[in-house]
């Protein structure tokens, strides 16, 4: 019980104030005791009415800590079990190699190309009309990556290291890539090294839009973010940043016209007659940059025009 001259106010609170009126008191402390309960009401109905977080926000991460097939991924390879978890990782204690041997050809329209990727669903990667998201994503080269050896008047050499490929089979580009070309080319319109690719336009005849990174660095861990817009109109954009400094600022489309896209983590090459790995690690999507990135981002240059690239 309270003591002497303490009052009790309406809300149930025991006050040892005494120089101010009862009814002072039971009105301060019962417009603060209303203000916490209408708070903790209007905090509980926003809870029941919205939807879980991340799924509200589309969030998405995977570290690979089991199996090449966490979180949704599944494998496109010649043999199974291609793909393997390695302990090399950008985040937590292992990745994912990714390893191709010769003859590995015929996987998944691959042709006489070598192939060992893992493939996200479209719903997962939520590569849609109008969507925008930030991703984040590292790849390393190790000892054992070998490099496409160097075109020629009459061949193509190439690799795919990611993308997020077009959701209708078939001829053309996917909508993003990161090539890994050869080393060296007999002509200056042959790429080489790392560079972006954005495909868009007609699928069969695509306008083509590229942004170089560098050479292939063995054993170095390549941290890439992007700001990206999915759209088949010009409102579409996509900027792209290796290790904190930005690499691409695309403007245009950025899918095919009634299309979609879905996230590819790759070891694409044209057969070149040896084994071939490359590390993957740390997947993720959020509706912040913050939430996606490793290092602080630099560097704006100015945006590129899909009409500017015709």
């Amino acid at each position: 019980m309270p003591g002497a001259g303490s009052p009790v106010n309406h809300c149930g609170f025991a006050l040892g104030i005494r120089w101010v009126t009862r009814r002072q008191i039971v009105i301060t402390v019962c417009a603060a005791a209303f203000a916490l309960l209408l708070g903790a009401i209007l905090f509980l109905a926003v809870r029941m009415t919205s939807k879980p977080l991340g799924l509200s926000e589309g969030k998405f991460s995977c570290t690979f800590a089991s199996s090449p097939t966490d979180c949704g991924f599944f494998e496109q390879a010649a043999v199974p079990g291609r793909a393997s978890i390695v302990p090399v990782a950008r985040d937590g204690i292992t990745g994912v190699r990714l390893h191709t041997e010769p003859g590995d050809s015929n996987v998944a329209g691959s042709g006489a190309s070598e192939r060992d990727d893992l493939s996200l669903s479209q719903s997962a990667t939520d590569c849609y009309e109008g969507r925008e998201h930030w991703w984040g994503h590292s790849i390393l080269f190790p000892d054992d990556y070998v490099d496409p050896p160097m075109s020629t008047a009459s061949t193509w050499n190439f690799g795919v290291v990611f993308d997020f490929h077009n959701t209708t089979a078939g001829a053309g580009q996917a909508n993003f890539q990161i090539n890994a070309m050869p080393v060296s080319a007999i002509a200056p319109d042959r790429p080489t090294g790392l560079s972006f690719q954005i495909a868009s336009g007609d699928q069969l005849n695509p306008t083509l839009f590229n942004a170089p990174i560098g050479p292939v660095v063995r054993n170095l861990w390549y941290d890439f973010v992007y700001h990206v817009k999915w759209s088949s109109n010009t409102d579409g954009f996509f900027d792209a940043w290796v290790n904190g400094v930005q690499k691409m600022a695309y403007r245009g489309p950025t899918i095919y016209s009634g299309q979609g896209c879905y996230l590819k983590l790759a070891n694409y090459h044209t057969a070149f007659g040896q084994a071939s790995s490359v590390i993957h690690d740390r997947v993720i999507r959020g509706s912040t940059p913050d939430a996606v990135s490793l290092t602080p981002r630099q560097g704006l240059p100015k945006p590129k025009t899909a009409s500017a690239i015709r």
